[in-house]
């Protein structure tokens, strides 16, 4: 596949707070490439640098193996998180203004408008004023008047955010109709069932990093290695349950989920025999003991936890470390 758009170690910093750390990202043309992460992790910065509304401290960004330009720019078009539609002007009223921001002769607009209306299922609400247009009617004009220049790409900050799971769904359909058309979208979501449903690639960001990318198929997978392994307890069993996967002496992530346990190894169907006889052999009653193949939720609460981990080990061996002063200078 071709590569579109490409990200090449962009970094971005507010005063000391790193927001953009080395990111790289390649998103392949007429794909439907989503950006995932916790609020704050820097996904809308990474999108203002890609569109170019906000510059980088170090790295690029490519248009087809070219740098990005004015003209390349004119290419993309870019839906905020917030709606940026007038309230005061009518449907048309607002594809029109938009039409003009991007250069667009008044034939073009005409013609633009009709289609992409239609596209939107906006077109018998032309004349309306969009304040009397619902929450989902507004977030679809919104995208319409990105569209407004026919754009090769189209770029998505949290589409369905705020929305109830009908007018989400609304959306999601919205957005793939848009991609068959041969349109490249970058979106960003925090709502990683959205995200596995409708993108062909996921970058997950998080603190600024990426630290996982792949098709949701490829991250589940790659990052499961084979299934978790889920225990429910009786109430009065759980604390004897997880102390028993506590002692088992293999690397693991254990978390809980509402009154379950989850268990993340590298191996999971290699713990799961030593899980059985322990509990096994303390004779508990359990509930549910089953290997399961995990989300792309699961898997992305299994990277976070693991980075944070990681991070934890390394600002203990940060403390552990002592300054050793030469002989001469502690005799002063």
């Amino acid at each position: 596949m071709t590569i579109q758009i490409e990200a090449k170690e962009i970094s971005k910093s507010f005063g000391k707070l790193d927001v953009l750390k080395n990111v790289k990202l390649a998103v392949s043309q007429d794909e439907i490439f989503g950006i995932i992460g916790e609020s704050g992790s820097g996904k809308t910065t990474l999108l203002n640098i890609i569109v170019g509304f906000m510059d980088s401290d170090s790295g690029k960004v490519l248009f087809e193996s070219k740098p990005m330009s004015k003209p390349i720019k004119n290419i993309i078009g870019f839906a905020t998180q917030e709606n940026c539609v007038y309230n005061k002007l009518t449907v048309q009223e607002n594809l029109n203004y938009f039409g003009k921001l991007y250069s667009l002769t008044d034939k073009q607009i005409k013609e633009n408008s009709e289609s992409i209306l239609k596209l939107v299922e906006l077109y018998d609400y032309k004349n309306m004023l969009a304040e009397h247009l619902s929450g989902g009617m507004q977030r679809r004009l919104n995208i319409a008047c990105a569209l407004i220049h026919n754009p090769k790409i189209l770029i998505l900050d949290e589409p369905t955010e705020d929305l109830d799971p009908i007018l989400r769904e609304e959306i999601i359909m919205l957005i793939k109709k848009i991609n068959s058309q041969k349109t490249t979208v970058i979106m960003t979501s925090h709502l990683l069932d959205e995200a596995e449903r409708i993108c062909d690639t996921i970058a997950v960001l998080h603190n600024g990093i990426v630290i996982a990318s792949g098709s949701p198929h490829e991250l589940i997978d790659t990052y499961s290695k084979s299934k978790e392994i889920v225990i429910k307890a009786k109430d009065a069993d759980f604390s004897k349950v997880l102390n028993i996967i506590k002692s088992i002496k293999e690397d693991k992530i254990i978390q809980r989920r509402e009154e379950e346990i989850v268990v993340y190894t590298n191996d999971s169907e290699d713990l799961f025999p030593k899980v059985v006889q322990k509990i096994d052999e303390a004779k508990l009653d359990l509930i549910k003991l089953e290997l399961k193949k995990p989300s792309l939720y699961e898997v992305f609460e299994f990277l976070v936890k693991k980075v944070q981990l990681k991070q934890i080990k390394q600002d203990e061996k940060l403390n552990e470390q002592k300054i050793v002063l030469p002989k001469e200078e502690v005799a002063k």
